[in-house]
């Protein structure tokens, strides 16, 4: 674990040099040299990661399959192809992967959010900044990236991208849904309402979940089905904890929340973007409830709309002006982070984490 520490501490470093105003520049080109450098790890791990072996053995075989029988989808079918047409190591296969997460990733967040390297942190202490990425998180950065079309009203382009990331995730499409949310102009206490709400609604999402797998048919009626599949989500709610993951789940997001409506109206002053960053997560976390009790694997619906906590965090800080504040603010931010990373750490899914094996190894 000391690998995924040591990140984190000096990642710090450069969060507080970030904080104290230094030249944007030269914070610029540690901000780069960041993103390479967990693009390097991204290709150079080995063994490491959720999905290593299915996603391993799925590169093997691609050659003797056809995109009518794979259940994969489309870009990512073709993504294997290509490379395995090109090299027989699957370590090209993570390189290209790599290449385009990366590349998504790191121009969004610098044009969203006003620290980027906060938000870089943020994204390690939650997921390993996607050093450690599966298919879906391909798709959840192009979605990310997406959000400049919002914001320009192009809606062509916007769906262009969300196409694009269905190729890699069909969950992807309800992003297009976030056309409309982005402009949304409720009020603090609808919002919280509707997302109470939620989670009684969840209970009558799953009978429309039953009925929806029993008249599609096809590959998406057989991913309903395993979705809704009782006893693999029993395992998988024993195995994860349901009670633990809700508290923790509802706990961080509420926080987040419960902080951005309290400081609003002094960001949006400054940065009238907000408003839309965070109507998106707040449909993300409606989703997240309403999704959680039904089937955990029908939850990463959410993940798209979750990914801009890391810029709603910036903008929070961005709010604090007095060197004071900002260090005050950036110690319990810290703190808060390095329990997200611990939290992460010893998880269910550890043992796909640590240790950190590469190529070299």
């Amino acid at each position: 674990m000391t690998f995924y520490y040591l990140i984190f501490f000096v990642l710090s470093l450069f969060v507080l040099l970030e904080g104290i105003r230094l030249d944007r520049r030269f914070l610029g080109l540690i901000y780069t040299l960041f993103c390479l450098s967990f693009f390097f790890l991204s290709f150079i791990r080995w063994e490491t990661g959720t999905d290593w072996k299915n996603y391993y053995n799925y590169f093997e075989s691609i050659e003797n399959l056809d995109f009518e029988t794979d259940s994969y989808e489309l870009g990512f079918h073709y993504l294997n192809k290509l490379v395995k047409f090109i090299s027989d190591d699957y370590t090209v296969l993570l390189i290209f992967s790599g290449a385009i997460l990366f590349f998504f990733q790191s121009i969004a967040i610098k044009r969203m959010s006003p620290y980027p390297l906060l938000s870089l942190l943020f994204l390690w202490s939650t997921q390993f900044a996607n050093v450690l990425f599966v298919r879906q998180w391909i798709a959840v950065v192009i979605l990310f990236c997406s959000t400049v079309f919002i914001e320009k009203r192009k809606p062509f382009l916007f769906v262009i991208f969300v196409l694009i990331a269905c190729s890699f995730h069909r969950t992807s499409f309800l992003f297009l849904l976030s056309w409309w949310i982005y402009n949304l102009d409720f009020s603090k206490k609808k919002m919280i309402i509707i997302l109470i709400l939620s989670i009684l609604v969840s209970l009558l999402l799953t009978k429309v979940m039953e009925f929806i797998a029993g008249n599609l048919g096809g590959v998406v009626q057989a991913k309903l089905d395993g979705y809704l599949d009782e006893d693999y989500n029993s395992s998988q709610k024993e195995e994860l904890n349901i009670v633990s993951v809700m508290l923790r789940g509802f706990s961080n997001k509420l926080l987040i929340l419960i902080t951005s409506f309290y400081f609003y109206k002094r960001i949006v002053n400054d940065f009238p973007v907000f408003k839309g960053y965070l109507n998106i997560y707040w449909f993300g976390a409606i989703v997240y409830f309403m999704t959680l009790p039904v089937s955990l694997v029908l939850v990463r619906m959410s993940y798209a709309f979750d990914f801009f906590q890391i810029i709603l965090a910036a903008f929070i800080f961005a709010q604090f002006k007095s060197k004071h504040s900002r260090l005050i603010f950036l110690t319990i931010f810290l703190i808060y982070l390095i329990l997200r990373l611990t939290q992460t750490l010893n998880g269910p899914y550890m043992e796909e984490y640590v240790p950190f094996k590469t190529i070299l190894d």
